[in-house]
């Protein structure tokens, strides 16, 4: 299966703002998203929840806008707005008729030079970054084992062991002031990317943004840095009990490389090995334990090679039961050492290959997905050749690479298998 080529034109200003522009004629509308490279694995233990707290803030107001004005000047026009915070990016996007990019482009450059964080708007915020933490995280216990899991993986006090959300205890002591210094070190137009879909043109996009994003001057950002190894205590076994657990959960975590850090040679068989033992219901890992066993509720693999540094590779299983865990356990090693004995065929690689194209071809026509994939790209250290090479690099995925990545990621050393059950006794 070939994926063509998307349009594609892309430029940088002279602040070091890097432009994409991808162009579709489908609709008479645009999304804008700006990318900042920047996500909560950049701050330090003590100092949780700075990332995921400024990007509430960043809706507060500037000089030109009061609080909440962004999103309601939005809304008037028949649009819609978002931001997200991750790890390594944090992202604010628009989806708008096209004739009103101009003034999407305008807010959101006033609000990268000119934000306003003032103690009377950040502590109402502050409860509600609070209140988010505790309804999707605090009272999920399956969240609150993903923490724990985290933090053995990648080791304690790491980067990617700390929450997105930032720890309760800190997030209560961030000031103004934490926020303010953490906007001025990272928020700027040489650490951020442009990335504009939809009905427009480069020419129209070079104009806007030249006027809008122009004037705003870059600061020389330092480079980011993640720990190149995991910490030494494994492999680990992580479990949690809990009355509020409907269904019990078994899975394993295995540090894998990422596509900028470790051996990120494997990173495409990666893709591959997630998708055709784990990625849906014709997948190895669910025929075993769901169509043919009934041990399982759901299987699943789980791999993204987008990080900044290490990433992970994970498999799960919700057992039919909790007495069943053992037997899932055993089930899935089966399962494991048939890939890791040389069982991968070439047909099935091919299978796997064409639905992993497929879901690109489908990125493509998406104004949400289509510029996420390339923003997730720029601010993990790709380029646009990577996302334009993807298809080619996938295709070129063999059956002896998806056993070589396995052997080299599922390895007991680099393990965490956490369980989660209901406490007093099985349901």
């Amino acid at each position: 299966m070939a994926v063509e080529r998307r349009p594609l034109d892309t430029f940088t200003l002279d602040n070091g703002l890097q432009v994409i522009v991808l162009p579709s004629g489908r609709a008479p509308i645009v999304t804008q998203l700006l990318v900042y490279k920047v996500g909560s694995a950049d701050e330090t233990f003590g100092r949780t929840g700075i990332a995921h707290f400024l990007e509430h803030m960043m809706f507060k107001g500037t000089a030109t806008l009061g609080p909440g004005e962004f999103s309601r000047t939005v809304a008037r026009n028949g649009g819609r707005d978002n931001a997200y915070t991750g790890f390594d990016a944090t992202g604010y996007h628009q989806t708008i008729a096209a004739d009103r990019l101009d003034l999407v482009m305008r807010m959101e450059a006033d609000r990268m030079a000119g934000l306003r964080i003032e103690e009377k708007e950040l502590r109402p915020e502050r409860e509600v970054v609070l209140e988010e933490r505790r309804m999707r995280i605090d009272n999920v216990p399956g969240a609150l084992l993903d923490e724990s899991v985290r933090a053995a993986l990648f080791g304690e006090h790491k980067p990617y062991a700390m929450p997105t959300a930032g720890y309760v205890e800190d997030v209560k002591k961030l000031g103004a002031e934490d926020l303010a210094a953490f906007y001025r070190r990272f928020y700027a137009p040489d650490n951020a990317a442009l990335i504009v879909a939809g009905d427009t043109t480069a020419e129209a996009v070079r104009k806007l943004a030249e006027i809008h994003y122009g004037p705003i001057p870059g600061r020389g950002i330092e480079p980011r840095h993640r720990p190149s190894e995991g910490p030494a205590d494994l492999p680990r076994l992580v479990t949690r009990a809990d009355v509020r657990v409907a269904q019990p959960n078994w899975s394993r975590d295995y540090l894998a490389p990422s596509y900028r850090a470790g051996d990120s040679r494997h990173a495409y068989a990666l893709q591959v090995l997630a998708h055709l033992f784990g990625g849906g219901e014709t997948s190895r890992l669910w025929r075993a334990l769901v169509a043919e066993s009934r041990l399982a509720l759901s299987a699943s693999a789980e791999y993204s090679p987008l990080s900044l540094g290490l990433s992970s590779f994970g498999v799960a299983a919700a057992p039919a039961r909790v007495e069943a865990i053992p037997d899932i356990e055993r089930a899935v090693a089966d399962q494991m050492k048939r890939v890791l004995d040389g069982e991968v065929k070439a047909d099935e690689v091919e299978r796997t290959q064409n639905r992993l194209l497929a879901a690109a071809i489908y990125a493509q026509d998406s104004l949400g997905s289509g510029p996420r994939r390339y923003a997730a790209a720029l601010a993990t250290g790709n380029d646009i050749a990577d996302v334009e090479a993807w298809p080619q690099r996938i295709a070129a995925v063999t059956a002896s690479d998806v056993t070589a990545a396995a052997r080299h990621v599922w390895r007991d050393e680099r393990a965490v298998t956490s369980v989660l059950k209901p406490s007093g006794g099985a349901r």
